[in-house]
């Protein structure tokens, strides 16, 4: 079994280490040398698949190919913590080197991950001591030594074949040999590595030893300062494979579509290498399949032949290029084809064409045969816009980092394939590679299943932005001599990746500054390819075919299409998705759909939170907690997710906590609530309401789809929904709506007698005809749902005030007995017949509510004005009372509302009885703390209704009031009372900017309406309540319901108080799901508002200014029922 990370999580601990070798600028080591990238690779070049037949290469399976052995398994390995140690194996590559003490660990992998090191996690800081490139200083840089041997089998070593090594990914800088002989080293290590073994293997089927050093940090990690763990070791494939004495060493693919988009030509240039010591003759051919597998085209050397393309007509066969390769030398190649009308590849309609190449002998005899799938489509922005096949798209995408919660850097194409359903499933069609190219199988995920990709060059050194290096302060892009180092990784992705159909455009890099060498890379892209090149640093929009800044505010992109412009404008980054996140995302969305032509999408950030699976501690230390209640774990949790900081780093190595906790799905893919409401911005199909009066309700849907008609591969259906039931549905059939058209429907209601207090919902929705890859039929793609104008929820006669008269908000039921009011020094004591209320004198708050003899709560029901900080609160100093909110500097901080409600002082507590028996409790004072005035007024009728009215006010020139988090009340329910059902937005959590949510009557468990962010806060909230009610197995409890004509409730009920879900000691430090306490109480919030949770970024951004609560007086009321179990609730929910 390999060493548990267990063991990282309870040791917090590591060995001392030996200082750095001191050396010399002038005899630097090859690992702290950015002119030395590499040494003895192969030349880059485009990912292939090399077959001894045509029949195998259309399987494109390589695992039917003879000429590949996966190296993937157990090797022999040693670490030590920094290249000084005294236990460092110098000369481990030997081939008379015992390793028989050595342990073993299993490739790909990360040797944190197995138990070896520590994983760091830091956004933008290195990890090492003393940052002075290209140095690593400091006293900690492991270094991993490996060892396996292998056998080749005979026929690799016949007819001149040559035996070549591919390391897919290592980090980071590592040196390979072969029995003995150093073959070359590495330092991208997110670009393969190839290695030429021929001259080094063993004859007669000997064993080989092959061994590999892989030093953790080197100059290159200046270059890879990317926001993500700090991981090493050999994380992706490696692989051996033979080729032919000449074969086909890199070809590009390129498709030309006409100026209709119709038809094409299908381009092939390559090189023909020649390892023997003879010219030698062959031929190249090739053949283009149709997706169904027909033949459609050979391709030929030199001018086209095959379909005329203006007429339609011509010959489909071409003819073989011949060559003669020179010993040791090389030939290019260029064959090409016209293709009338192939099937066009879009991200909607991921059309793949299979392209087998043949490099033959001179006697005819085929040498290798490489398959590819091909998609035809071009790419290009013109007249400022991004089109695909030329038509503008709109990007709705995601930035994903490769990452899994038990390998961590090393992926799995199950893995990878779950990314991409879900994905495609939750409407993404878009996928920037942040901050390096993937692992090669991603590509080709995303060519079959169509999303669009903007590959990204290995680049990020953040922290070095601006900083002085060489006596300057400048970016490492304009130095000398790391030109070739940014360059290097440029060519490698693009070398790698050209042929991929997905990939639609290039970026230059991440968060590096602008320099020289950025320069280069742009012209050097644009001199090789066509598609368009990206770079969010560069400001002039000289070297940057598209605008795509990160983290825009909305008032910035709506800015950017109020003029013309000649560039597109995509996001790189908006939208940051930590935590409870991703509010009022439609700010940036609102002017795309309305047609802003130069807008054309943008990638949220991120994709998975980076959290690594961890065993939950046998026992946990706790210090500096305010107060002394004990934090039981719970055994049911077994494993948690761990962040920076969770494994002995503070004081020894930076980390940034949870900031690597950014995504909309969980570390284990687990989508965030927040994932709806972007399933429902990014959704294709569009509604919005145009006469829903009429007898047959009248919308708008308008087709935002790029290359799709909704006929084409969409059902849509209509219902007429009340209070969780259909009372009537239809299909709309044969609905047809162009891309980018809008139609006007009408939806065929039957005649319908309105209930008095239901209020109706129109809900159309958007299905899958048919099963496709990525989902079955019926998957709902769109959806939208329209409040019909029947009387519904009608405002009462007339507004109330506090402490008025009540009876128009109150139940209309039959005439109850008289309540009986009792007092007392501590308490004021209304009973009914069926219940009974008790206030507390002090306070005014409701102390006690029974339903017959039966208590139902444990804390009093109070006026709440604080929550649990989400992550984006605590970037915008909202937790903290010392500190202002951005923008606010002489105002408080709005942390100053987490205890307020405890400076209160009542002024007054005035009781009344209204002539129909009803009594008020109006209570006034102040919240001295915060300084303003409260009123809370009750109003208990004989039925039991209790009319609850809230107001808080102060001076509305006082400009050092502190903003509030939240206004409502809070109470905790006695033990038994969990079961949950609302009148609202749901099923899943929702906020006051992130309410994309159908209005419907849901039931669960209070358990599941808590999500395990990473680090516990605010979570499970419900907007646009009607009413919620929390009872036990027998049906009693509470009902809460909103008032006929005024404010709905925005309620949540959990298992967690709000400071189990914020301890302020922990709010920059480690705070985890499996700490909170169990309990069996339910607190309970019923609010007005909670402040929106925001989300344009995470470390200063406030929510709009649509979501605050930052008005001088604010006011709101409800209606509270004891429920005794024998009630039709939804019908005593709407009694006015």
């Amino acid at each position: 079994m390999k060493p548990s990370i267990l063991a990282l999580s309870l040791a917090f601990a590591a060995p001392m280490l030996s200082p750095l070798e001191a050396v010399s600028a002038a005899d630097r080591p090859v690992w702290a040398d950015p002119s030395r990238q590499h040494e003895g690779l192969e030349p880059a070049a485009a990912q292939m698949t090399r077959f001894a037949d045509a029949a195998t290469a259309r399987t494109l399976d390589r695992a039917h190919s003879p000429f590949y052995r996966s190296l993937n398994g157990d090797w022999k390995f040693h670490w030590v913590p920094h290249p000084g140690e005294a236990g460092r194996p110098r000369e481990f590559w030997r081939t008379d080197f015992d390793d028989r003490d050595w342990k073993t660990i299993p490739v790909p992998s990360c040797v944190e991950i197995e138990g070896h090191g520590i994983p760091i996690y830091t956004n933008t800081v290195y990890p090492w001591r003393e940052v002075k490139p290209p140095e690593i200083t400091g006293d900690y840089n492991p270094v991993s030594s490996y060892r396996r041997t292998f056998a080749v089998p005979a026929e690799w070593r016949a007819d001149d074949r040559e035996v070549f090594i591919t390391f897919e990914g290592v980090s980071s800088f590592f040196t390979v040999w072969l029995n003995g002989k150093k073959l070359g080293f590495n330092k991208d290590s997110r670009t393969p590595a190839t290695f030429r073994l021929t001259p080094h293997l063993r004859d007669g089927g000997a064993e080989n030893l092959l061994a590999v050093e892989v030093f953790r940090w080197n100059d290159g990690s200046y270059l890879e300062d990317q926001d993500c763990w700090r991981l090493s070791g050999i994380f992706r494939d490696v692989w051996l494979w033979s080729a032919p004495g000449v074969h086909l060493r890199d070809f590009k693919v390129t498709t030309t579509l006409d100026a209709a988009h119709r038809d094409a030509t299908l381009a092939l240039t390559g090189e023909l290498k020649n390892f023997t010591a003879q010219p030698r003759a062959v031929a190249l051919s090739a053949v283009l399949l149709a997706p169904d597998g027909r033949e459609l085209a050979r391709l030929a050397a030199g001018v086209p032949v095959g379909p005329d393309l203006a007429s339609g007509r011509g010959s489909t066969q071409g003819r073989a290029l011949q060559a003669t390769v020179p010993a040791g030398g090389a030939a290019p190649v260029a064959l090409s084809a016209a293709v009338a009308a192939p099937a066009l590849w879009s991200a909607e309609t991921p059309a793949l064409h299979t392209l087998l190449l043949t490099v033959s002998d001179a006697q005819g005899r085929a040498l290798e045969v490489i398959p590819w799938r091909v998609g035809f489509r071009s790419t290009e922005t013109r007249d400022g816009q991004f089109l695909v096949n030329g038509r503008p798209v709109l990007f709705r995408g995601v930035n994903r980092h490769e990452w899994d919660p038990d390998r961590g850097y090393s992926v799995t194409r199950e893995g990878m394939l779950k990314d991409i359903l879900l994905m495609k499933r939750n409407n993404f069609n878009a996928v920037r590679t942040c901050h390096y190219p993937n692992t090669p199988e991603w590509y080709a995920l995303c060519d079959e299943y169509g999303l669009y990709v903007i590959d990204e060059a290995n680049i990020e050194s953040h922290a070095q932005m601006g900083e002085t290096y060489a006596g300057r302060q400048t970016a490492l892009a304009d130095q000398p001599e790391w030109r070739e180092a940014h360059l290097d990784r440029t060519r490698r992705m693009y070398e790698r990746d050209k042929n991929h159909a997905c990939v639609v455009g290039w970026s230059l890099g991440n968060e590096s500054a602008h320099g020289e060498a950025f320069i280069a890379a742009y012209h050097w892209l644009k001199q090789h390819d066509t598609r368009p090149v990206q770079y969010e640093a560069d400001n002039s929009g000289e070297f940057t075919d598209v605008i795509c800044p990160m983290y825009p505010s909305p008032a910035s992109v709506l800015h950017y299409s109020d003029l013309p412009r000649s560039k597109p404008f995509i996001m790189c980054e908006y939208a940051h998705a930590m935590g409870n996140s991703t509010g009022d995302m439609w700010a940036y969305w609102r002017p795309i759909y309305d047609g802003a032509p130069y807008l054309q999408g943008g990638f949220i950030w991120e994709w998975a939170d980076h959290g690594l699976r961890a065993p939950v501690p046998a026992s946990l230390k706790v210090e500096h907690v305010e107060n002394t209640k004990s934090l039981p774990l719970d055994p049911k949790l077994g494993t948690f997710f761990a962040y920076g900081g969770s494994f002995g780093e503070p004081g020894r190595f930076p980390h940034d906590g949870n900031f690597c906790a950014d995504g909309i799905v969980s570390p284990d893919r687990l989508p965030h609530p927040g994932m709806a409401e972007v399933k429902k911005i990014y959704q294709p199909v569009q509604m919005r309401a145009l006469d829903l009066a009429a007898s047959a309700p009248e919308i708008e849907i308008k087709n935002w789809a790029d290359f799709q008609n909704t006929a084409e591969w969409l059902d849509a259906r209509w219902r007429l929904v009340a209070e969780g039931k259909t009372l009537q549905q239809g299909a709309l059939a044969g609905l047809s709506v162009a891309p980018r058209e809008a139609k006007r429907i009408a939806i065929p209601l039957r005649a319908l007698t309105p209930e008095p207090g239901v209020e109706y919902f129109l809900e159309v929705s958007f299905t899958l005809r048919e099963k496709t890859p990525w989902a079955d039929a019926g998957h709902e793609v769109a959806w939208e749902q329209f409040k019909l104008p029947f009387p519904g929820r009608a405002k009462p006669p007339a507004e109330p005030r506090l402490g008025g008269d009540a009876s128009p908000y109150l139940s209309a039921s039959s005439p109850a007995p008289a309540l009986a009011l009792a007092e007392t020094a501590t308490r004021i004591t209304v009973t009914g017949k069926t219940f009974s209320a008790a206030f507390d004198r002090a306070t005014g708050f409701l102390a006690s509510l029974k339903t017959g003899e039966i208590e139902l709560l444990a804390a009093p029901l109070a006026p709440h004005y604080w929550r649990a900080p989400v992550d984006n609160d605590r970037g915008n100093n909202m937790a903290d009372p010392g500190k202002p909110v951005p923008g606010r500097p002489s105002a408080r901080g709005p942390g100053a509302w987490r205890t307020a409600t405890d400076s209160w002082k009542l002024a007054a507590l005035e009781t009344t009885t209204a002539p129909d028996g009803a009594v008020t409790l109006t209570a006034t004072g102040r919240l001295e703390s915060v300084n303003r005035s409260q009123t809370l007024a009750w109003t208990v009728c004989p039925d039991g209704d209790i009319l609850v009215r809230l107001k808080l006010y102060g001076d509305p020139d006082y400009r050092g009031a502190a903003e509030l988090p939240r206004f409502g009340m809070q109470t905790t329910l006695r033990p038994g009372f969990d079961r949950l059902a609302w009148l609202g937005k749901g099923p899943h959590e929702t906020y006051w900017d992130r309410q994309d949510a159908r209005v419907g009557l849901y039931a669960g468990k209070v358990r599941d309406q808590f999500f395990p962010y990473i680090k516990p806060q605010e979570t499970g909230n419900h907007e646009s309540v009607r009413w919620i009610a929390l009872t036990d197995t027998q049906g009693r409890g509470l009902l809460a319901a909103a008032l006929p004509g005024q404010n709905l409730l925005s309620a949540n009920a959990l298992h967690h108080t709000t400071d189990d879900l914020f301890f302020p000691t922990h709010k920059e430090g480690q705070f985890y799901p499996y700490q909170l306490p169990a309990r069996d109480t339910v607190t309970l919030n019923l609010d007005l508002h909670q402040r929106g949770l925001g989300g344009d970024d995470s470390w200063r951004a406030l929510p709009h200014e649509a979501y605050r609560l930052n008005r001088w007086a604010l006011e709101y009321a409800y209606r509270l029922r004891p429920l005794s179990g024998t009630e039709d609730i939804p019908k005593i929910a709407r009694q006015k």
